[in-house]
């Protein structure tokens, strides 16, 4: 014969949740634990800063400008890091290429030489 298992849970509660409020994730209501820390909406973009400052052209004597999309390493970063659409990216790739050949703009910065 079979026996039947009871457990004292509050009404409503799922079973193996041991009678506690916590969601099926681990978190209490969604507001606490690591995966909700910082997440950024996923709707919401990064302004482009080229439009933003209604850049059209970009000028590769303009190094304080082009310096803000190289990395501390002298890396080009991704333009889903500087919010750049693709084609001011492309802009921005030649730009620092026209410095670099100039001597304007390292290719590898002073610390890694």
């Amino acid at each position: 014969m079979a026996q039947q298992r009871t457990t004292s849970s509050a009404p409503g509660s799922r079973p193996g949740q041991g009678g506690s409020q916590r969601d099926a994730r681990g978190g209490a209501g969604g507001q606490y634990g690591r995966n909700q820390q910082n997440r950024r909406d996923p709707l919401k973009k990064k302004p482009d800063p080229l439009k933003v400052r209604d850049i059209t052209y970009l000028d590769y004597r303009d190094t304080r400008l082009l310096e803000r999309f190289l990395n501390d390493r002298g890396k080009l970063l991704p333009n889903r890091i500087t919010g750049v659409s693709a084609g001011g990216q492309r802009k921005v790739e030649t730009a620092v290429k026209h410095a670099r050949h100039l001597a304007l703009l390292p290719f590898v910065a002073e610390g890694m030489k």
